[in-house]
């Protein structure tokens, strides 16, 4: 018996017909093997994937919070646990960043969290499960640059509406919180970039280029002229009731450019004025021109005051044939340098108006904080240098500005702050 059988082993040793199946075999087993690691693999991926996007969620809020005054650490762990869909522990929280580019930085939130599980492929094979670890750095960091200002806190800061066509070179800024902080509306079209609001922005279809970057519901930002402590100057007896003719004309003004001279119910113009440099004060009324007038002045400040907000001085150029303001140097007035229109910060009841005629150069900063300004440019302006700082800023027709300003502006934070994974 043992003959046969050992016989039948020789003749299955030396068989070659069994050969493919075995190794069938053992190939397949090699196969749903490494599937099963690429399973895994995946299941890493997603996990790091989701791990990463919830400590970034957590890294914003921590740095919204730490921006607002608040604890960050507890709102950045809040953030995390909400957004994160599996288990996890936070290696590192902490303000500053104490690693990368931000470390130091006190406006900034640097979180590090881990997760590490067992699958069931990779466990075959590996004794401790691997161990996924992701960073997040969340900063306030500065950008842009922006032209004009709106100060309010509510309602529409910026609009720009109808058939106008607001030009800037630029970026707009509103620090309302409002949903149409910014509004964009019919046949307008701002070119301007970044557009940013504290508020949100309300913009249709084909009203901003695609290129442009909106950046809505950011952090408001404080006056950038408000360090300059502007206030109205003290001056001597007043000019009543400046009135000028189409057929007239008159030189205002002295051979001292920070002399102040002040004219009480403002100037009404309609002939041809040449403002000598110093600082003019409108105390009631106007500063106003029509369609016949032409208005010169270099190293000009022109301040708009009244004794209550119903009777503060307001701008009103509406089409004049010719105006061209510059604001003083610093070597002409350092008091005023770069301030071409100034209004009391108690503000008017009237919108201000500058509206483009013939010929419309102007350079330097209109800076109106309690008042409203509606701005009409047209093909004839020319402003290589025009910053807009008022309550509410309102376009309309051709409005082009230029920021081609040297350094007239660079001691001024013309920039917008906004919360961003910046690692």
């Amino acid at each position: 018996m043992l003959k046969p059988l050992s016989h039948r082993l020789k003749k299955l040793r030396h068989d070659k017909r069994g050969n493919i199946l075995l190794l069938a075999g053992a190939g397949f087993s090699v196969l749903v093997g490494a599937a099963g690691v690429g399973v895994d693999a995946v299941q890493w991926y997603l996990w790091n994937r989701q791990l990463q996007q919830a400590a970034d969620s957590g890294a914003l809020a921590g740095a919204h919070a730490l921006n607002k005054g608040e604890e960050y650490s507890l709102t950045a762990r809040t953030e995390l646990e909400r957004t994160a869909n599996t288990n996890f522990n936070v290696e590192r929280l902490t303000n500053p960043p104490e690693s990368g580019k931000y470390a130091g930085d006190t406006g900034a939130v640097e979180l590090i969290a881990t997760t590490s599980r067992a699958l069931p492929f990779s466990s075959l094979f590996l004794i401790d499960p691997p161990t996924i670890r992701v960073r997040a750095v969340a900063a306030t960091i500065s950008e842009g640059r922006h032209c004009v200002y709106a100060l309010a806190e509510d309602g529409i800061g910026i609009s720009v509406q109808g058939n106008s066509e607001a030009d800037l070179g630029c970026g707009v800024l509103s620090n309302s919180r409002g949903k149409d902080s910014i509004y964009l509306h019919g046949s307008s079209y701002l070119t301007a970039t970044p557009i940013s609001a504290a508020g949100g922005i309300y913009a249709e279809d084909g009203t901003y280029p695609a290129d442009a970057s909106l950046q809505p519901f950011g952090i408001a930002k404080d006056d950038p002229l408000a360090d300059r402590g502007l206030t109205v100057p003290a001056h001597g007896p007043c000019t009543t009731n400046f009135r000028l003719r189409p057929s007239e004309s008159a030189t205002v003004g002295s051979s001292d450019p920070t002399a102040v001279h002040c004219f009480r119910g403002g100037m009404d113009i309609k002939g041809t004025l040449t403002m000598r440099p110093g600082v003019y004060i409108m105390d009631g009324g106007s500063f106003k021109s029509n369609s016949q007038a032409s208005i010169t002045g270099r190293g000009v400040t022109i301040i708009l005051t009244g004794s209550e907000p119903g009777n503060v001085a307001t701008v009103d150029l509406a089409g004049g044939n010719f105006t061209d303001l510059s604001a003083p140097t610093m070597d002409q007035n350092p008091d005023w340098a770069g301030i071409l229109f100034y209004q009391d910060q108690i503000g008017s009841n009237q919108r201000s108006k500058i509206t483009g005629g013939t010929t419309l150069k102007m350079n330097g900063i209109v800076y109106l904080p309690g008042g409203d300004l509606d701005f009409a440019g047209n093909s004839g302006q020319d402003s290589d240098c025009l910053l807009l700082v008022a309550k509410r800023v309102g376009f309309a027709g051709d409005s082009k500005l230029k920021n081609n300003c040297g350094d007239m502006l660079d001691d001024y934070d013309l920039s917008t702050r906004i919360i961003r994974v910046v690692e």
